[in-house]
């Protein structure tokens, strides 16, 4: 490492250089650190699946050691058939840079000759990014970013550009995961339920057709207003008070037929009075009422949000306050002709 620094106070662009060629030297340290753990792993998975050390001779006992890899020539999956056949060099993009040359150990069947199919926990197949970065990227989309911004944030790190492409694949990934949400039973049925709808505005695609600053065909966006509704549970696990969202779903409107859709998913699900749901808390909004007395009727207790009852008084007080002084301003104006009338 190779730092030039001025006997005087650092400048601006001085500064600015120095910082950056610190970050440099900081990012390569970093990357040779993720290296070696990286191929440390690898080593030790091998070891851990075949049984033995490196150079440690095979067991001839004649018993099987079955193991979840196995010949992509034979199918044999018994490791005491499986011996070490030197590495091949890969490389894989991670959080803190592109990892060159990556040496990842291969195995061949002694029976056939032909390579073991390996799969390691520590790297997909065919796949460059590591899954710190799809982790990232499905964060970032649940955060609002988008895909451009993730993207640039992307392409700083590994140093080229990345396709928004490759993106959205890592992203619609996690489609199955949601379908699976909103449709799994509850292992444990919240005691509380509160339910409440969040207006957003959601970029639809529209019909008109327009020309982009590439001349591009695309579709004009619009903005559409539309609501989540959700439901937020709260129950005691291990001796602690759990919160987290339970279901959710974006409608048109908070009517009651909406929110029914979202209550029978919730009770088919296992949320009902005789598997601990206690209460459902939620605002005034008259559909939501309605829906929850459609669905639960009075096995459940519905208590309205004491928070949004004192917005509500609050907003009250002002205009009671207001037809008090209008209603006295009255009185006085009319005690004032009846006043002159007299005289």
């Amino acid at each position: 490492m190779s730092l030039q620094f001025s006997q005087g106070k650092l400048q601006d662009q001085e500064q600015k250089t120095i910082l950056e060629q610190i970050q440099h030297y900081m990012q390569i340290s970093a990357l040779g650190a993720v290296q070696v753990v990286a191929t440390d792993m690898l080593e030790t998975e091998v070891t851990a699946k075949l049984g033995r050390e490196k150079g440690q001779p095979r067991v001839a006992n004649g018993q099987a050691r079955e193991i979840d890899w196995k010949c992509g020539n034979c199918g044999c999956s018994d490791a005491n058939q499986f011996i070490r056949d030197g590495h091949y060099r890969r490389e894989l993009q991670t959080g803190w840079g592109t990892i060159q040359n990556l040496l990842v150990p291969m195995l061949e069947c002694r029976r056939c000759k032909h390579d073991v199919i390996c799969d390691y926990v520590l790297l997909e197949k065919y796949q460059r990014f590591w899954m710190d970065l799809t982790h990232d990227a499905l964060c970032s989309s649940g955060c609002g970013q988008s895909l451009r911004d993730i993207s640039e944030r992307w392409s700083a790190t590994v140093g080229h550009s990345v396709g928004l492409r490759s993106l959205n694949e890592r992203i619609n990934q996690i489609e199955p995961l949601v379908q699976q949400f909103h449709t799994h039973p509850f292992e444990q049925v919240p005691e509380v339920i509160q339910l409440d709808g969040i207006w957003v505005t959601i970029t639809t695609q529209g019909e008109v057709l327009l020309l982009d600053q590439r001349d591009r065909v695309r579709h004009e966006r619009q903005g559409k207003k539309m609501v989540i509704l959700v439901a937020l549970g709260f129950w005691i696990e291990n001796g602690k008070e759990k919160r987290e969202i339970v279901d959710c779903q974006i409608a048109e409107s908070e009517d009651h037929e909406e929110w029914e859709v979202l209550l029978h998913r919730l009770r088919k699900r296992g949320a009902k009075a005789e598997n601990g749901l206690k209460a459902i808390i939620r605002d005034g909004c008259g559909g939501l009422g309605q829906a929850v007395h459609l669905v639960y009727g009075q096995s459940v207790i519905d208590q309205r949000c004491i928070f949004r009852q004192h917005q509500e008084c609050s907003r009250c007080l002002p205009d009671r306050a207001e037809r008090r002084r209008s209603s006295r301003g009255k009185k006085a104006i009319d005690a004032r002709s009846q006043g002159r009338l007299s005289r």
